[in-house]
């Protein structure tokens, strides 16, 4: 049963050098511990699960390591886990934690974003999870927290978010106004029926010609056919 070195670390990722590493998805491997692994400075992300490990121990250095899995395991206490200042994403579920206690290593991961103890149907759940203060310490030991096992801590107000849209997209319409003010629909002298008559003297005289002419043409076209 092999600890976690950084030469079995190279081996089981195919990389020549240790700051090669970016990744190691190592589950189901028999490891009983970690070793020294701050060489590999770019380590990014890291999955022990279902190996034999108890403590979670000597991850400093790993300053670029952003999401770690130890689920399925024997870890009892949560370790100090300052040598991973990064670290966002931390999966712990099926391990034998029990005590609030167990969990003071949090405090010192300011990056921790996410945290799973249990899955989100309370399934491969932590002694811990059933604590009635559990979730309650939790957001006291990682403030920055805003997901514990899968479900959001900070869920947004859904009233202030509509009543915020509506104001951005409140548009001031104008009152309406008239197209034609009544100096502009006032004609005058134009309005008067003789002026009317007058101005389309022209126009029906062309009309009643047109109107004759059309009418002789029906005319010697019947008397044609």
């Amino acid at each position: 049963m092999p600890p976690l070195t950084v030469e079995y670390l190279k081996h089981a990722t195919g990389e020549f050098d240790e700051e090669s590493v970016f990744q190691a998805i190592l589950p189901n491997r028999s490891i009983t511990r970690i070793d020294q692994l701050g060489k590999c400075c770019n380590l990014r992300w890291l999955d022990l699960s279902k190996n034999q490990i108890v403590r979670m121990e000597n991850l400093e250095g790993l300053s670029q390591l952003v999401s770690a899995s130890w689920q399925h395991e024997s870890v009892r206490v949560v370790q100090d886990l300052s040598g991973a200042p990064k670290l966002e994403r931390l999966m712990l579920k099926a391990n034998p934690i029990s005590k609030i206690q167990d969990l003071e290593g949090l405090k010192t991961s300011r990056s921790l974003r996410h945290l799973s103890f249990q899955n989100v149907d309370n399934s491969d759940a932590c002694p811990v999870c059933a604590l009635p203060e559990y979730a309650k310490s939790l957001r006291s030991l990682c403030p920055e927290l805003l997901a514990l096992d899968s479900k959001r801590l900070r869920l947004p107000d859904l009233d202030r978010e509509i009543r915020r849209l509506d104001e951005q997209n409140a548009v001031a319409i104008p009152e309406p106004q008239p197209w034609f003010s009544p100096e502009d629909l006032d004609l005058g002298e134009m309005q008067t029926t003789e002026v009317i008559e007058e101005a389309l003297k022209d126009r029906m005289q062309e009309f009643e010609a047109r109107i004759r002419w059309r009418c002789t043409g029906e005319l010697l076209h019947a008397l044609t056919y």
